[in-house]
């Protein structure tokens, strides 16, 4: 729950892509909570959680590595040569969380 994740607002668009703000998880959650009680509306607008490095911030967060990540790449997308890279060179990745409410 104390994890600042990126947002982004759907409803607007800036320079063709939509503005982001940085939230609190737990914020998010109940954001998402009370726009699906509303009827999918919010006067906040339809916000997106977009581009969360989610296992960077668990290596940031935890003091010791755990033996397992975060999550498991299904099968199908498991030849991730792009990520073997960056994972060599210990500079940056490209696993992202994307979640929302529909709309």
């Amino acid at each position: 729950g104390e994890a600042v994740v990126p947002v982004a607002n759907c409803d607007l668009k800036e320079y063709n892509s939509n503005p982001k703000e940085q939230l609190p998880f737990k914020e998010y959650v109940k954001y998402w909570q009370e726009y699906i009680r509303n009827g999918y509306r919010s006067s906040r607008g339809c916000l997106y959680l977009k581009d969360w490095h989610l296992s960077r911030w668990e290596l940031w967060l935890l003091p010791e590595p755990k033996e397992q990540d975060v999550y498991t790449t299904p099968v199908y997308f498991s030849s991730d040569w792009l990520n073997e890279y960056w994972d060599a060179v210990a500079v940056d990745d490209y696993r992202f969380v994307y979640m929302g409410p529909k709309g």
